[in-house]
């Protein structure tokens, strides 16, 4: 790995403009890992766009600099490309799809990547977060850890193991944890922003979701529905959804949950979770999409009962 970083960061070195971004429906490891890095290269006077397709979800807009990420991209050409939390161009939408980056395109995460469609990958699957992945390549560049940077790492770190409580959390995970609350990160900051300031519409959803959790396969497997006409009445948002995937996966029995949503454009989103032997990644990877075993997403074209009936078929084969 420390090979990986003297890579990177000799190509960031010798580079002057940067192009960052990450996934679509950006959660805190996306818009944290992407801030971290960002700041960090505007540190060495670097030029930097951080670009979200989506934006900042309202929750995480109480992150310093987090008005610095931008919706659209200058017309300009970009020497190097940079991907947190993802590792292909087309999941950051496609104004970083058609971006003019003539230099190569670095893709930083802790996902299980199949096939990279990047020029450079600096992977851990091992890490919790991409933030984590970034920190340690910034500790290698003897980057100064400024509060900035702290609380968005912090953020990635809370985000991606559920506040320190999913398999993901060892001992190193908290012991940066203190270390970026020593630099600066108020872990009461991002919880009550993250944790403690939901929409009252998050929870008109949420009790029409709830009502829509089934269980199959002798109670192993759950599922939990978002229709459109559910965020419509509700008036909820994407954003509100956040988190609603572990819920089923908290029965006594379920081994493994599905959350489907879907979208204006026929399409399923499905969110997929596990607990003990189940590698839902293998399922979401079937149908082009990824993860950890115990969390993964794909999307499936088609009606939600398409979608169920394809990944059931698939659960059942675990």
């Amino acid at each position: 790995m420390k090979s990986k970083f003297k890579q990177v960061f000799e190509l960031f070195k010798e580079s002057k403009s940067f192009l960052i971004g990450s996934h679509v429906n950006p959660d805190g490891d996306a818009i944290g890992s992407m801030l971290a890095i960002g700041l960090a290269l505007e540190s060495l006077g670097k030029e930097v766009i951080m670009f979200s397709q989506d934006g900042v979800p309202e929750n995480l807009s109480y992150l310093k600099a987090s008005e610095k990420i931008s919706k659209t991209i200058p017309d300009k050409q970009f020497d190097v490309g940079i991907l947190v939390d993802v590792a292909s161009p087309d999941r950051a939408g496609d104004l970083f799809e058609k971006a003019r980056i003539k230099g190569p395109i670095v893709a930083i995460d802790h996902h299980r990547i199949e096939n990279s469609e990047v020029d450079v990958v600096v992977v851990d699957e091992k890490a919790s977060s991409a933030g984590e992945v970034v920190y340690k390549l910034l500790k290698e560049m003897k980057i100064s850890i400024t509060e900035e940077i702290a609380s968005a790492i912090y953020c990635s770190l809370v985000v991606d193991t559920g506040f320190f409580k999913y398999s993901n959390t060892s001992a190193d995970v908290l012991c940066l944890a203190a270390e970026l609350v020593g630099a600066g990160a108020n872990p009461w900051t991002a919880a009550r922003n993250l944790e403690e300031s939901y929409k009252l519409e998050r929870f008109y959803l949420l009790s029409k979701a709830l009502g829509t959790i089934k269980v199959h396969n002798n109670g192993k497997y759950a599922t939990m529905d978002i229709t459109q006409e559910m965020l419509i009445s509700t008036g909820a948002t994407v954003e509100d959804t956040e988190e609603f995937a572990s819920i089923p996966r908290s029965i006594k029995s379920v081994k493994a949950s599905a959350l489907f949503r879907e979208t204006p454009d026929g399409k399923v989103r499905i969110s997929l979770r596990s607990k003990e032997d189940i590698d839902v990644a293998r399922v979401a990877g079937v149908f082009g999409g990824g993860g950890h075993q115990f969390a993964a997403g794909c999307t499936i074209v088609g009606t939600l009962d398409e979608a169920k009936e394809k990944i059931g078929f698939e659960i059942n084969k675990c």
